[in-house]
């Protein structure tokens, strides 16, 4: 590979902490263009402006990216209080992150990054740089200018705001009931769909105003089957591929230009959660099966 940074840290190492960037800022915005933007600017940092005498480049360009995250979090915050409807992250094929282990995949689940949408930004800095990349709170701390003790307490007030619901259950769970799912309502067996979906499940469209989608989100299993079954009659004839989004499963519907893509939390054997994507911009971006 080669890019800003390659020459001096060599390819395998430039690649390896090009990863960590990413990733890091795509948790902590849940954009891919954003997180791009977050790591060239990072890189442009390194060449300009990193100390003479560093010894740790990964810490160093960590906390960079992390503060420049922090910052464009708070521009893109004002920006989402004008957004139409609900906001969803925008999904991503596991493979741009190629250097990410199997335990930080958890951490990319798209429920999860949805449930960080009610942290501070703060608490999402602390949650991402302790949960996902394992930085002790003494790290973070001199990261985002902290005590120890105030980060540790952040940490807390996170996970209590996340950790209860889970991060959408094992990618195969996911499949199976998602399969199932479209199954009964391409059936009519709206009974069987709705005994699939928890009492207290919630169904969120993401259009961005651009496609046709609910503007609040859709509480209760028979209101989000009828929901479901008045998009399968709107596309009828839709293509539905499999696909493999953040760490969990998904399946993409397609009718001549017009895409969605429908996900699903699982709790206990049965669906949580329900997100539909159909805003172009968060699908562009996407490798989708031809």
């Amino acid at each position: 590979m080669s890019g800003p940074g390659a020459d001096e840290l060599g390819p395998e190492e430039f690649a390896r902490l090009h990863t960590r960037l990413l990733g890091l800022a795509y948790r902590m915005l849940g954009g891919w263009a954003d997180a791009e933007d977050v790591a060239a600017e990072t890189w442009l940092r390194w060449h300009t402006s990193r100390p003479d005498d560093l010894v740790h480049p990964q810490a160093w360009l960590t906390t960079v990216a992390t503060r420049l995250s922090l910052d464009r979090w708070r521009t893109l915050a004002r920006r989402r209080e004008d957004y139409v409807g609900p906001w969803l992250p925008e999904p991503i094929d596991p493979g741009r992150l190629p250097h990410e282990t199997v335990e930080q995949r958890e951490s990319l689940a798209f429920g999860l990054l949805h449930l960080m949408e009610r942290l501070t930004s703060d608490e999402r800095a602390v949650y991402v740089l302790r949960y996902a990349f394992d930085h002790s709170f003494a790290e973070i701390a001199e990261m985002l200018g902290r005590t120890p003790a105030s980060c540790r307490q952040l940490a807390h007030r996170a996970r209590a705001r996340v950790a209860p619901d889970g991060v959408g259950g094992s990618r195969s769970a996911q499949r199976a009931l998602l399969d199932r799912l479209v199954a009964a309502i391409a059936d009519g067996r709206a009974g069987d769909a709705v005994a699939m979906i928890t009492e207290d499940a919630v169904l969120i469209s993401d259009g961005g105003g651009k496609v046709k989608s609910a503007l609040r989100p859709i509480l209760g299993p028979d209101k989000i089957v009828r929901f479901l079954v008045g998009i399968s009659r709107a596309v009828p004839g839709a293509t539905l591929t499999a696909i493999d989004v953040n760490a969990g499963a998904a399946l993409l519907l397609r009718q001549g230009a017009e895409r969605r893509l429908l996900r699903i939390d699982t709790r206990d054997g049965a669906i949580s959660a329900v997100h539909l994507v159909g805003n172009p911009d968060k699908l562009d971006r996407l490798e989708l099966p031809a």
